[in-house]
C-alpha cells in the first residue's frame, strides 16, 4: 500500500478559489512543483538516483556486481542490470505525484521491502527521504504556489 507524505503550505487557499477558473493552469503548475521536488530535492540525494560509492561487493574477486552490467563470474557477466539509477519517474496527477522506480528488484533496494544489507551499503528508502526533506519539498511547493497566485492574480 503507497505511504504518503503531507507537506503544509500557504495559500493553497488561494488556489482552491482559484480552481474554478484556472483549473489547467493550476494543476500544471503543482505538477511542475511535484516534478522539481522529486528531482531536485529527493531523487539527487545520495542513495537513491545517485548511486551510494563502490564496495568489496562491486569489486574482484568473482562473483561481483558491475553496475550498469550484472553479476560478474569468472567466464561471464549475467547481463542483469536494470539500471536502477535510470529506472525512476515521477507523474503528477492533479494536486499528487507520484515517484516510483521500474526495475523489478527497486523495492529490494529503495523501497519498504530493502534488504537488510542494502542500507549498510549506502542505499536510502525512498519514503525515507523524502519524509527527511519535508522542509525542501515545502520550499518547492511554496515558490510554485506563489508564482501561481501571482501569475494569475489571485494574491
Amino acid at each position: 500500500m503507497p505511504e504518503f507524505i503531507h507537506i503544509e503550505v500557504t495559500g493553497i487557499d488561494k488556489l482552491v478559489a482559484g480552481l474554478h477558473k484556472f483549473p489547467q493552469q493550476i494543476h500544471k503548475n503543482m505538477g511542475a512543483a511535484g516534478a522539481e521536488a522529486s528531482k531536485r530535492v529527493i531523487l539527487s540525494t545520495q542513495g537513491l538516483q545517485k548511486y551510494p560509492p563502490p564496495t568489496a561487493a562491486n569489486q574482484p574477486p568473482t562473483p561481483y556486481y558491475i553496475r550498469g552490467r550484472g553479476t560478474q563470474y569468472a567466464s561471464r557477466n549475467t547481463g542483469t542490470s536494470e539500471r536502477l539509477g535510470t529506472q525512476f519517474y515521477t507523474e503528477a496527477e492533479g494536486m499528487n505525484t507520484t515517484i516510483g522506480n521500474r526495475a523489478s528488484y527497486a523495492d529490494y533496494v529503495v523501497g519498504e521491502g530493502q534488504a537488510h544489507f542494502m542500507a549498510p551499503k549506502g542505499w536510502r528508502k525512498l519514503f525515507e527521504v523524502a519524509e527527511e526533506k519535508k522542509t525542501q519539498i515545502a520550499k518547492v511547493y511554496q515558490a510554485w504556489i506563489d508564482k501561481t497566485i501571482r501569475e494569475l492574480g489571485l494574491g
